[in-house]
């Protein structure tokens, strides 16, 4: 379990300021318990149409790492993400396992889990398990919608085949992530709503294991200026303040340079989650 925050802007810009340094702040503090590691991906200012997004990653906990404070108060962009990662267990927390994970000009960071582990290689179209750098379902997920793409699919199409397999013949808590290419920024929340982690366990704060975090994989958008920004639930996201729901099941798309928007569905191209 991870969390997601993703930005676009007309002009390049840092995370504070897309976000705004006290929600910044707040996201930065859901690493205490998000605490495996972090990672960000975004396009600077100069680089080339053909360059892969620049990245940087780390197995620290993001509020106690200089460098990501460096990063997301200097860093500028005119799209990217960052990724705070909760491991999954039995996954190892070393870097080769740390989002993001880039193929190509493709960079993707994943907010849940597939299981069952010993299943995961399944996830691969014949012939990508070499392209693996990393042990996690995350990456196998990643490099299954990139295979996809390599044929010839659109990112509407590859996402909604690999989600509807993965929903069919696994067993997902979230297949929530973050997809930047050289033209658009793409939220992914498809996720099932019967499978979160009970209240508190994403703060550290006492859980109760009959109550359940019913928003935890919730994704909200703001569009504010010449800037939108997606984030994982578990800091204010007020109506009032401009937050708009993903809603479940869907691709949100946010084209580079014009910010033009569109959100297609997922639900035909996926089976039934439970209820």
């Amino acid at each position: 379990m991870c969390r997601l925050l993703a930005w676009t802007a007309r002009d390049a810009c840092t995370v504070a300021d897309a976000l705004g340094v006290e929600d910044l702040d707040a996201f930065t503090g859901l690493s205490r318990q998000h605490a495996d590691g972090w990672g960000m991906a975004w396009y600077a200012p100069g680089d080339a149409p053909a360059d892969p997004p620049r990245v940087e990653r780390s197995t620290r906990c993001a509020a106690d790492d200089p460098r990501f404070a460096d990063l997301t108060h200097a860093a500028r962009g005119d799209a990217g993400f960052v990724h705070l990662r909760w491991a999954t267990p039995g996954l190892p927390v070393v870097t080769s396992n740390t989002h993001p994970f880039v193929h190509g000009q493709l960079a993707f960071a994943h907010n849940g889990a597939i299981h069952p582990q010993e299943r995961l290689d399944d996830i691969l179209p014949a012939g990508w398990r070499s392209a693996m750098r990393g042990t996690t379902d995350s990456e196998r997920y990643f490099l299954a919608i990139a295979a996809r793409l390599a044929e010839g699919a659109s990112v509407r199409e590859s996402v909604g085949y690999v989600i509807q397999r993965i929903f069919t013949e696994f067993d997902p808590t979230s297949l929530n992530a973050m997809l930047l290419t050289p033209d658009a920024l793409y939220a992914i929340n498809a996720h099932d709503p019967a499978r979160v982690p009970p209240v508190g366990g994403s703060s550290g704060a006492t859980s109760s294991p009959t109550e359940l975090d019913t928003v935890f994989y919730d994704l909200h958008f703001r569009v504010r200026g010449d800037s939108i920004v997606i984030a994982s639930s578990g800091f204010a996201q007020r109506v009032e303040d401009g937050w708009e729901p993903l809603e479940n099941m869907a691709l949100l798309r946010i084209e580079r340079g014009t910010l033009r928007t569109s959100v297609d569905s997922l639900a035909p191209a996926t089976a039934p989650l439970r209820t």
